[in-house]
């Protein structure tokens, strides 16, 4: 009897961390019956010594745990040892890295293994796991996420990732037509909502942590990393001191100059169970990024969230999002910014509520988990699928 083969998701944030793509997808392929283990994003020993938190990566064990599912299927989640640093710098700690996180995988399941990794890193996983198919989900630009990284190399081991693929998801367009030059199945798989989660925030009182926020408030939920258009903010808040700016998830850059106004609020990474009620609380939302190759190339996931929770969206020009501009007020300037925010808070609406719940109805989770299914069943013998 063939053994069940274990989807390896290797993914760039923790299963804990903000929830995002990773996470929806692991869930729900394992909804539809799959064996999935969600690999954490990786830490390295010099992760502890900014964050505490992680001490516990550094401990020489496996830890993996158990995540409840709807469906037949089954869902772990590892966090594994701490790894090497710069491995985004040297091929060869690369490959080491990868060897001894293979090595932890398959101390918790036999295999056989279906790669689906989002980090480019992930090819030299291939050779240790030897998975009866990958297929790249690829979400950003990640040559071009700054740090300790070496462009060239990132952009060599994406292009050995997509070139061995089965086949290649893209979040957005951008993606896709670079990924096209390396593999001639790229599917576009943009980011989603689990809309009925967000559909209750009309229904629901606003979250208490914002009892001591004034009104009106401006609301951004998601990662506050580089990519944020501080300087937008910044404008913004000043121009209008009688409006509040509610920054919701963590932290990864320096933002003292936006902690400096009296208006801007940080509450930190919320969970995602109760980012409705934070919404409810909010009257406009924001989507501010800085507009450079990376972002060009972001399908954001806070969109559709905040479409399903029925508010109105102040967003930044991008190519992916200037395709939505009846649904979103799409600026491309901070004057742009105050002018949306005086109409919306006057009571103008970008579109009403039943086009905006016809576009939300065609995004949903749900929906790109079976995009994802159907997929995998076309490149997995009949006998390693789920009945």
């Amino acid at each position: 009897m063939r053994k069940s083969p274990t989807i390896v998701l290797t993914s760039a944030v923790a299963w804990t961390g903000t929830r995002a793509r990773p996470q929806h997808l692991a869930a729900g392929l394992a909804d539809l019956g799959w064996d999935v283990l969600f690999v954490d994003g990786p830490v390295t020993w010099i992760g502890p010594l900014k964050n505490p938190a992680l001490r516990s990566r550094l401990l020489p064990h496996t830890p993996v745990h158990e995540i409840e599912t709807t469906g037949k299927g089954r869902l772990r989640v590892l966090s594994p040892t701490a790894a090497l640093p710069f491995g985004n710098v040297w091929r060869f700690v690369n490959r080491m890295n990868q060897w001894s996180l293979a090595e932890q995988i398959k101390q918790v399941a036999p295999g056989p293994f279906i790669l689906l990794p989002m980090l480019p890193g992930s090819v030299d996983l291939t050779p240790h796991l030897l998975p009866l198919a990958t297929l790249y989900d690829c979400v950003d630009l990640h040559a071009e996420f700054g740090g300790f990284t070496n462009r060239d190399l990132v952009l060599r081991m994406e292009q050995q990732l997509a070139s061995q693929s089965r086949l290649v998801f893209a979040t957005a367009d951008a993606l896709k037509e670079r990924l096209e030059v390396w593999h001639n199945d790229v599917q576009l798989v943009p980011n989603a909502a689990q809309i009925e989660h967000f559909a209750a925030t009309p229904t629901l009182s606003e979250h208490p942590k914002l009892a001591d926020i004034p009104k009106p408030r401006v609301g951004y939920v998601g990662g506050i990393g580089s990519w944020v258009d501080q300087s937008l903010i910044e404008k913004l808040a000043a121009a209008r001191p009688d409006v509040h700016i509610v920054m919701i998830g963590p932290v990864e850059t320096d933002v003292a100059r936006l902690q400096a106004l009296p208006n801007v609020h940080f509450l930190g990474l919320q969970p995602y169970a109760q980012l409705p009620e934070f919404l409810a609380g909010i009257d406009v939302t924001l989507h501010a990024f800085v507009v450079n190759e990376l972002t060009e190339s972001v399908n954001p996931i806070k969109i559709y969230e905040y479409l399903a929770a029925g508010k109105e969206v102040i967003a930044t020009s991008s190519r992916e999002l200037d395709r939505l501009s009846e649904l979103l007020w799409v600026i491309k300037d901070a004057d742009g910014a105050l002018d949306a925010l005086s109409q919306i808070l006057h009571g103008v609406k970008r579109a009403n509520d039943k086009v905006r719940s016809a576009f939300i109805s065609q995004h949903s989770w749900a929906a790109r988990v079976r995009a994802v299914d159907a997929a995998l069943r076309t490149v997995i013998p009949h006998q390693y699928q789920p009945s």
